[in-house]
Formats: structure tokens, C-alpha cells, sequence
């Protein structure tokens, strides 16, 4: 177990080095997350109203990379990708990791580009269900090395996607809509409940202190 250094009352952990309100984030719902990425110490990606961005903290410079307000389009063809593509998505979650970018939007929209190359790779609509918000999206290897994604929605679906041809790999259907994250080769998911769980009993804790 790693040894914990004591604290010191006064003490500095950490200092900021630049601060700038020049980049501004939009998170139009306090439960959606993954709307803020960091990929290094100093490439930051988001979204600010329709625009999936890049920010370099070290250059300043800020890169629009996706721009969701108009019409997005796939300039590559692959079976499943709808070549139509959306107007006006509004991207629910983000995720971003080796040159690859996944957004996913609030219709059950899928955007997905490598960052080294012009335009859009692929677009899908994971589910034409009511109820189908994408709450998460996430890059991992396979044991193999392959490069995959999943994504889960508010249709109770998780969907696997092989990153090299776009292909949906594989589907699980739950009773009850699910968020999932991978660690290592273990994919978790929980459920909104469990979110709630956890947030009344941080309620019911902070009750106690104050009483105390």
C-alpha cells in the first residue's frame, strides 16, 4: 500500500499555471459528464455550444474541430454509418484517446473522427428509441490490441464498436438504463440509481456532521 505523507495546515499541494476564461465549456445538464477531456497535460478537448473543441495550454491556441450546429456528414463510407448524417446535434458525452474522438448526442447520435484526418469517419444512430440520450462513450483495447469503443444509452443498450472498420461488435440490452466505464479489460456498469444511492447518502452524511 503507498505510504500517505501528512498534510500541513497552510500547506501548498499544487499551484495553477495559467488560468484563462477565453475557453468556456457547456454542459447543459448537471448529470452529463465526460464533456471535458484531457489528454495530456496540456491538450484539453470540449464542447462549447454546438463546437467539439481543442484547446493547447501551452500554444494558447484554441481549434475548432467539429462544428454540431449545421449539417455533419462521414466522408468515408462503411456499412451501418448514415451517410445522411445530423443537423443541430447536441452532444451529451465525449470521449478522446489516440488520436480518436467519439461524440455522443442526445438522439442516440454517434460522431466519430480521427483527429489527424479531414473531416467526419463515421456517424450512427445507435437507437431511434424516446428514450435515447447517449450517457457515455468510451475508448479501450482489446486484449488482442484492437481499438474499440462502446457506448450506452438511455434505451438500456451498450453497444461495442470495432474502431478500425465501424462495425457494431456486440449489443447488451439491460432491464434499466446503464452508464459504463472500462478499466483495464473489466467493463463496469451502473445504473442511475446507484448515482442517487450515493448522492442521498452524502446528503444524510453532511445532515450528520451539521447536527454533530
Amino acid at each position: 500500500m503507498k505510504d500517505c505523507k501528512p498534510t500541513e495546515k497552510g500547506g501548498i499541494y499544487y499551484e495553477f499555471r495559467r488560468n484563462t476564461r477565453s475557453v468556456k465549456s457547456t454542459i447543459l445538464h448537471f448529470q452529463l459528464r465526460n464533456l471535458v477531456w484531457a489528454t495530456s497535460k496540456h491538450d484539453i478537448y470540449l464542447v462549447s455550444h454546438y463546437s467539439i473543441r481543442h484547446w493547447s495550454a501551452l500554444s494558447g491556441v484554441d481549434t475548432e474541430l467539429i462544428n454540431v450546429q449545421g449539417h455533419v456528414a462521414p466522408r468515408e463510407k462503411h456499412a451501418g454509418s448514415l451517410l445522411e448524417g445530423f443537423y443541430q446535434t447536441q452532444v451529451s458525452t465525449l470521449t478522446v484517446k489516440d488520436n480518436l474522438l467519439v461524440a455522443g448526442g442526445f438522439q442516440g447520435e454517434l460522431i466519430c473522427k480521427h483527429l489527424d484526418q479531414e473531416g467526419i469517419s463515421f456517424c450512427c444512430r445507435t437507437t431511434y428509441d424516446d428514450n435515447a440520450i447517449t450517457n457515455a462513450v468510451e475508448i479501450f483495447n482489446t486484449s488482442s490490441g484492437a481499438v474499440h469503443f462502446m457506448a450506452s444509452n438511455n434505451d438500456s443498450g451498450v453497444r461495442y464498436y470495432d474502431m478500425e472498420r465501424f462495425q457494431l461488435f456486440k449489443h447488451f440490452q439491460f432491464e434499466w438504463p446503464v452508464n459504463v466505464g472500462f478499466f483495464g479489460f473489466l467493463a463496469i456498469s451502473v445504473t442511475l440509481m446507484f448515482y442517487i444511492w450515493i448522492f442521498l447518502l452524502v446528503l444524510l452524511l453532511q445532515a450528520c456532521f451539521v447536527e454533530s
